[in-house]
């Protein structure tokens, strides 16, 4: 063993739900592939693993799978002792609340300290896979920084103001990563002191061994019209309303539509849960409807592979997603709302086109344009998937993770 590689602890707060898995494992390979010593955390280490055996990593000698479920009982009675001691009662009354919305930052204070301990060896920097929902408050950041032992870094993907998060004003964070290179100069203009870095929004391609009943059941239904797939996560951005507009200006005979994903009919707007409640109670013969999420991201792939075009025009989505990477892996168009970072990039690159998120009719006739052109985006979605590659992400992640530790080096001077 090498006691000269960096390492990391590497801190997943979420599984079951979205891309953190599949992000999580990608993330594990490509430092080790970088040479990295990598501790991990995440609450599903048994589908870390099972991750991480398909890559043939699970063995590797530079990984250290941590327990998540390790108590930190005795930990949060010695900082709330302590608080008590230093006069802090409030301090420590509010320790043991938090608005359930959100993810509690003294949590997980507590546990980066324990999963210090537990590491197999002493991380330089430690890097949280998902910065979007932490409580904002001011005071329990503080009470994480009382007991984090290590400088940290992590991902935003839906970036806030500049700068307006607690978490900015800590001197144990040494940077942040974002999908949005125009948001990371921002940031880096702004706090020149820490390292902020570009990651591009790449996705996991794998494809199930046998083609799935899902899989069977679309295109037996489909019988050979072309197939346009809306899928993740289903709520407020996903522009339902227009989506099923579109459904029902389209021609039936020549077009079938599949909605794949979690519906969170909370976010929706009076209109997309109106238009919703209309389509339950009588679904368009031409459309798939199966309001799951599918864990598996080869099966959520195969959909995707088994399409024509991809729909994602989104209602006010400003910021990255990985819908693009999906569209130039498989080879299928895409069509995205224009005026936002998805538009630029498809437009950049050409591997669909961007349309007005309110107006059907542009919707329809760019499904028909792409159909008629899709034999002519071959080389656009080469070019998308060598910049947003995973040589890429890995380049951009270690160069960033190494200015971090360079930093926070620095700062302890």
């Amino acid at each position: 063993m090498n006691p000269t590689l960096p390492c990391v602890l590497l801190y997943n707060p979420i599984s079951g739900h979205g891309h953190l898995d599949s992000w999580s494992a990608m993330f594990v390979a490509l430092l080790l592939d970088a040479g990295w010593r990598v501790n991990v955390a995440t609450p599903d280490a048994a589908d870390l693993r099972a991750r991480l055996t398909r890559k043939d990593y699970v063995s590797h000698p530079n990984l250290n799978i941590l327990d998540w479920n390790t108590s930190r009982r005795s930990l949060l009675q010695r900082v709330l002792g302590r608080l008590r001691r230093m006069g802090s009662s409030q301090e420590a009354s509010d320790a043991q609340q938090i608005d359930p919305r959100y993810l509690d930052p003294f949590d997980l204070g507590q546990r980066l300290a324990t999963f210090k301990k537990k590491s197999k060896w002493r991380p330089s920097i430690i890097f949280n896979m998902y910065m979007d929902m932490y409580a904002p408050d001011p005071k329990r950041w503080a009470l994480f920084d009382a007991v984090n032992p290590l400088p940290w870094a992590g991902i935003r993907f839906v970036p806030s103001e500049v700068g307006t998060e607690a978490y900015y004003n800590l001197k144990s964070l040494a940077g942040m990563c974002f999908l949005d290179e125009t948001i990371q100069k921002q940031y880096q203009m702004r706090m020149p002191t820490k390292a902020f870095g570009y990651l591009p929004d790449i996705t996991e391609n794998a494809l199930p061994v046998e083609q799935t009943k899902l899989v069977t059941q679309i295109k037996a239904q489909a019988q050979g019209r072309s197939i346009v797939f809306l899928g993740g996560t289903l709520g407020g951005n996903k522009n339902l309303a227009k989506w099923y507009e579109l459904i029902a200006l389209a021609d039936a005979s020549q077009w079938y539509f599949v909605q794949i994903g979690e519906m969170f009919e909370n976010t929706l707007t009076p209109e997309d849960a109106q238009a919703l409640a209309k389509v339950t109670e009588q679904c368009p013969a031409n459309l798939f409807i199966k309001r799951e999420y599918l864990p598996d991201e080869a099966a959520f792939n195969e959909v995707i592979a088994a399409s024509n075009i991809i729909f994602a025009v989104y209602r006010d989505f400003t910021i990255s997603s990985n819908m693009p990477g999906k569209a130039a892996a498989f080879e299928k168009p895409i069509l995205v709302a224009d005026g936002h970072l998805m538009g630029q990039r498809v437009k950049q690159y050409g591997i669909g086109l961007a349309v007005s998120e309110s107006d059907v009719g542009q919707m329809y006739k760019g499904l028909q344009q792409l159909r008629q052109n899709q034999s002519s985006l071959k080389d656009h979605f080469a070019a998308y998937r060598a910049d947003f590659s995973a040589q890429a992400l890995g380049n951009h992640l270690t160069a960033t993770l190494q200015a971090c530790i360079t930093n926070s080096h620095q700062g302890a001077k």
